[in-house]
């Protein structure tokens, strides 16, 4: 039991918390705004509210900004209507504009160029196998690759490197790509699994479907805006050519994936939250593209019709111009006036080296056209920078042009261009290469042409690859390759990862070296070294173009 003077103690207690309660009771009922005190003990008066931003000048609607009032889409149809009408311009430009199409040609030989090959990279420690187990299963996924890549096209017309390929100049062209997932049961394929890439304008939502909230712009989307299923407009070619209407009945609604096997592989540069299907790569550079090609086209035709005109005769006064065409026309041809009647129109040919003699007072004088004047290079080349810089990549490189690029200029261009490329590569790699070849294996292991444990448990493991490419090359090839003897004697790189950055593999290249060093044994052949004082003179040397250079290099290995 408490004595008194505790039950005191907490008598006030009790008062002193209930006259507390009250008071913020009080306050808060009145919407009281709480008082803070600074350290010398005066109220610190709070503002409600306070705003201290300035005006942009991006937001002003004045001068040369009065017109720029950008309109917002406020639909999926609308979306769909603009997307559509900018592929159509995409795909007129790279079909005749010689600047797009070589700016996408460029695209799909970097990233793709004869295609990603997977080299497998099984963790042995994650799957429970020892290192020879590992090499051993390696090895089988290597042949099995091998042997579907030729066939890997449902049409049998190309290799999966085509495929590869194609898909890239789709995704630069239309902006995403489509491919379809195949089981062909052909006693005469190694393998069933086969791809088809389909028009990605096919994709598309059937018009009696355009309410359905869960379909936008062809593809169906699950509760967390993945893709469920996609409408896809059935082929047109067993009618005759006769175009189907866009109805539901002439759509196929393909699953996105059945059980953990994709169906569809659609795939686009997401640029936007929620985006669904892709922009093509020309779109912020169309404008410029299309001008350029036209202002390129008028310019020509101008320097044909000047070259064609060769000089203007002065008359005397009194003679007839009229009188003296038809007499001198070297042939005339009728043609047809917008009214109906008939005109004659003559031509006058001129012989070079030709002695021509005039009546008294004609005055010949020749035409000199002066086109394209002297700022026609620096301003079209300004045109293609912006294009360049719409599609990330360097000009030098874009287009091919290297005049008046120094080495350091044109290193640093390539190495950034290097860098976008690389980039579209592990995307394709991993987002479309990648689960193929899952498919691929998982195919090989239930025909039970390798043995695995926990299959399905480890599947990821279990086909795991890295995707590489054609080599970028070197500028400087003798410094490049010096550079990767250094890092390999530090333990900074290892031979496979220098061999895959040159579009090889290791343990072929190594087979292929202990073949030939035994066929040079059998022959009696030895092979001669470069010692690293010849490789740095060379190295110091390999941007000389004189014939020192190649002098110096004369009689390598002399010092083996």
């Amino acid at each position: 039991m408490m004595n008194a003077d505790a039950t005191r103690k907490l008598e006030i207690f009790t008062a002193a918390r209930n006259a507390v309660a009250i008071e913020m009771a009080a306050a808060t009922g009145a919407k009281r705004m709480p008082v803070l005190y600074a350290p010398n003990g005066n109220a610190i008066q709070l503002v409600p509210d306070s705003y201290y931003n300035y005006r942009r000048q991006a937001a002003e609607r004045t001068d040369s900004l009065k017109n720029w009032i950008p309109r917002r889409l406020y639909s999926r149809q609308q979306e769909a209507m603009e997307r559509e009408f900018i592929i159509a311009r995409s795909i007129d430009l790279t079909n005749n504009d010689p600047h797009a199409a070589g700016v996408v040609d460029t695209f799909a030989t970097m990233i793709a160029g004869s295609g990603l090959r997977p080299i497998p990279t099984l963790d042995a420690n994650i799957l429970g196998l020892d290192k020879k187990e590992v090499r051993t299963l390696q090895d089988k996924q290597r042949g099995i690759y091998q042997k579907w890549q030729r066939i890997a096209d449902a049409s049998g017309t190309m290799t999966f490197g085509a495929l590869q390929y194609l898909l890239i100049r789709n995704l630069c062209e239309y902006g995403e790509y489509l491919m379809l997932i195949h089981m062909i049961d052909n006693p005469a394929r190694p393998y069933m699994l086969a791809c088809r890439v389909i028009n990605p304008l096919r994709l598309k939502t059937p018009i009696d479907r355009i309410n359905d909230p869960q379909i936008k712009d062809g593809v169906e989307l699950g509760s967390y805006g993945e893709p469920a299923a996609y409408w896809i407009k059935k082929s047109a070619a067993k009618t005759a050519g006769a175009q189907l209407p866009d109805t539901s009945a002439n759509f196929l609604r393909i699953p996105a994936y059945s059980g953990h096997r994709p169906n569809v592989i659609h795939r686009f540069i997401s640029r936007e939250p929620e985006q669904i299907r892709g922009m093509p790569l020309l779109a912020p550079s169309m404008k410029f593209l299309r001008d350029l090609n036209e202002y390129l086209d008028s310019e020509l035709v101008s320097n044909i019709i000047a070259s064609t005109i060769s000089m203007f005769i002065e008359l005397a006064p009194g003679q007839d111009p009229l009188g003296i065409a038809n007499n001198l026309a070297s042939f005339t041809e009728t043609a047809a006036k917008p009214d109906g009647t008939s005109k004659k129109i003559r031509y006058e040919m001129l012989q070079a080296g030709g002695i021509y003699y005039g009546e008294q007072g004609q005055k010949p004088h020749l035409l000199s056209p002066n086109r394209p004047g002297a700022t026609f290079d620096p301003f079209t080349k300004i045109i293609k920078k912006a294009v360049a810089m719409g599609i990330n990549i360097p000009y030098p490189v874009a287009f091919k042009d290297v005049e008046g690029v120094n080495f350091a200029g044109f290193r640093s261009a390539m190495l950034d261009a290097w860098r976008v490329f690389m980039m579209h590569r592990t995307w394709l790699g991993e987002d479309t290469c990648q689960p193929i070849y899952t498919m691929l294996m998982e195919e090989a292991y239930l025909r039970g042409e390798f043995d695995a444990p926990d299959f399905y448990l480890n599947i990821d493991g279990l086909t795991h690859a890295d995707w590489r490419g054609s080599p970028k090359g070197d500028i400087e090839p003798i410094k490049a390759a010096q550079a990767d003897v250094i890092l390999i004697q530090n333990n900074i790189k290892t031979r496979a990862e220098a061999i895959a950055e040159r579009g090889g593999e290791l343990r072929a290249v190594m087979d292929q070296l202990e073949e030939e060093q035994e066929m040079m044994r059998e022959r009696g052949l030895t092979e001669e070294k470069i010692t690293p004082d010849k490789a740095e003179q060379w190295a110091e040397k390999e941007n000389d173009t004189g014939d020192s250079a190649v002098d110096d290099m004369k009689g390598a290995g002399d010092e083996a």
